[in-house]
């Protein structure tokens, strides 16, 4: 039988479970590769991991860091972008005593498998500087 609690309950439960999907954690590395795959290449989440850990004892605040990651340019080598990243830790605290966001922001040329794209590349000198032999 289905007594109100139960009813209670389950709407508490749904509201919980939609809650934690609108707020889902990711490395830096997954929100880069979701906007590399997105049709509007564009891709935000919570940030956690590393990255998360590396701003909040560089900033000492605890809030969460949310990223931004858009496409500025689509490459002609397949899967390959410019992407713009933007970290943000909100209320951290100033030499003031003040609270503002932190924000870091940077760009990076970025492919599906990891690695940059190669178009604009010159691919000798690469091999030479990978190689070892300097000029």
């Amino acid at each position: 039988m289905i007594t109100p609690k139960h009813i209670i309950a389950t709407a508490v439960f749904g509201l919980f479970a939609t809650t934690a999907s609108a707020a889902e954690s990711y490395s830096v590395k997954a929100l880069l590769m979701q906007a590399l795959s997105a049709p509007d290449g564009k891709a935000r989440g919570i940030v956690e991991g590393k990255e998360a850990n590396a701003i909040h004892t560089a900033t000492g605040a605890s809030d969460p860091v949310r990223a931004e990651v858009s496409t500025l340019k689509r490459f002609k080598q397949e899967e390959c972008s410019r992407l713009a990243v933007k970290l943000i830790q909100p209320n951290t605290p100033t030499k003031s005593g003040a609270k503002t966001d932190f924000a870091l922001n940077y760009e990076l040329n970025l492919c599906q498998n990891g690695m940059p794209p190669t178009e604009g590349m010159d691919l000798g000198e690469v091999s030479k500087i990978v190689g070892g032999k300097h000029d």
